[in-house]
């Protein structure tokens, strides 16, 4: 594990907290280009490509994925996979090359270390993590405590998604994280490009028929997507088991995230060239203060508050090693997809909106506009009814992302022959799910696993 430097006298936990809503500090500045595009077209560079072109963009690739597989980790904090699992558990690291020209990396634990620790076929899980973090967080914990491990014990082969640009998903074949472009991603392109070339990579390596997937909070929001988009995905998924999910943001009770999208920063990161939010670079000397025992208590209070709901499971003892992993970098573009669908007032789950204007004017990344992108005025909505595969969902009382009344909504639009059971827990808040020791949740998450598993 990577050690960091000894906290600064003058910073306190609550610097974290000021740092975090300073976006214009936390995200990735470049110099804007102009282009000029005709009404609905997409703008493309042109140039004479011959040999010479062609040998210097092969160059480029190269030099841009020779690091596609170093995390963004630095010396204030952050610490590999293949260093967090415990000693006696098998770690693959898989990677993933999408069509768009992005390096995912995937990590695999293919059998338990205690029980069920002899290779072999058994049933697949995805597990997929939720906004700000990665598959750290199914792994942070000791064995028989972290979800990765319980499941693996279980029986079952356990793979682990990112998205990309998080801290395990760097490489691209055509732009540095230092590009604008890089960041050109909400959840549609996690949803339609990303998850199903992580499914489709989890079903050829183990030659299963089908795969579970567990998700949590916007993990769980791009399995709704995926499925609800994509058809023939449906046949690929025995069970889809959602803990907190993340869809109607109108029952959003989180504070801080209510007062981020009521203020319209959905316009400012659309209209402005800023790419990375939360950037792990950046926030780290000052989220290492936390790890700091003074401190963490008063860390993860406030994180609790404004965000996730009142933990009355999650150690204070932990709060070090959360903070070694939290945050992941997420783009901009991300939290403005969520900002869009709590202020349109059409409670929805929807494609990110590009707006009607198809003037010719300069906009970010080339766009146009909603005609252009999807031939209506209107994004296409996620219609959540027309999924088959069966879904379950874990809702925790005392959560304020993903609150009962928002999981109620879900259920209600689901299909009757696709929704498959919910169990709400007791004085659980949106991170006991995934940070609780105890995992109270884990009995009842490998029962339905095993309920809906491939014959």
């Amino acid at each position: 594990m990577l050690q960091s430097p000894a906290p600064s006298t003058s910073s306190t936990a609550v610097a974290l907290v000021l740092v975090l809503l300073l976006i214009h500090n936390c995200c990735v500045l470049g110099d804007p280009f102009s282009v000029e595009a005709a009404p609905w077209q997409r703008v493309t560079r042109t140039e004479n490509f011959g040999p010479e072109q062609a040998s210097e963009q092969a160059s480029h690739s190269r030099q841009l994925l020779q690091n596609a597989d170093q995390p963004a980790l630095t010396p204030y904090g952050g610490i590999l996979m293949e260093d967090m699992v415990p000693e006696g558990y098998p770690i693959e690291k898989h990677r993933v090359n999408t069509e768009d020209g992005w390096v995912l990396n995937m990590y695999r634990i293919p059998h338990g270390k205690y029980r069920n620790n002899k290779p072999g076929p058994r049933p697949v899980v995805l597990l997929h993590h939720g906004i700000t973090l990665s598959s750290a967080c199914w792994t942070l914990l000791n064995a028989n405590e972290s979800t990765a491990y319980i499941l693996a014990d279980a029986g079952f082969d356990v793979w682990m998604a990112n998205t990309r640009g998080n801290t395990f998903s760097r490489g691209n074949y055509n732009y540095s994280y230092r590009d604008q472009e890089y960041w050109y991603q909400s959840i549609d392109e996690y949803a339609l490009v990303d998850l199903p070339a992580q499914v489709n990579t989890a079903l050829a390596k183990t030659g299963a028929p089908k795969l579970a997937i567990v998700g949590h909070s916007q993990g769980c929001t791009l399995v709704y997507a995926m499925l609800a988009a994509l058809p023939e995905m449906n046949a690929k998924v025995s069970v889809a088991v959602h803990l907190g999910p993340v869809v109607f943001l109108e029952f959003m009770r989180a504070p801080l995230l209510r007062a981020y999208a009521l203020v319209r920063n959905d316009m400012f990161f659309y209209n402005s060239w800023i790419g990375e939010f939360l950037w792990y670079r950046f926030v780290a000397p000052y989220v290492s203060q936390c790890r700091d025992y003074i401190w963490s208590q008063l860390c993860m209070s406030t994180l609790n508050l404004m965000f996730y709901g009142p933990s009355t499971f999650i150690s204070p003892d932990d709060n070090p090693i959360i903070f070694q992993t939290w945050p992941a970098s997420v783009a901009g573009r991300n939290m403005a997809h969520w900002a869009q669908m709590l202020t349109d007032g059409r409670q929805r789950l929807q494609r990110f909106d590009h707006g009607t204007n198809c003037s010719r004017r300069t906009r970010p990344y080339g766009e146009t506009c909603n005609q252009w992108r999807y031939g209506s005025m209107q994004p296409p909505e996620y219609n959540l009814n027309l999924i088959t595969a069966p879904q379950y969902v874990f809702a925790g009382e005392l959560d304020i992302m993903a609150t009962p009344e928002d999981v109620m909504e879900q259920t209600r639009r689901l299909s009757p022959a696709a929704f498959a059971g919910q169990t709400l827990f007791p004085k659980y808040a949106h991170m006991d799910f995934v940070w609780d020791r105890n995992a109270r949740h884990a009995a009842d998450l490998v029962d339905v696993m095993f309920r809906f598993a491939p014959e």
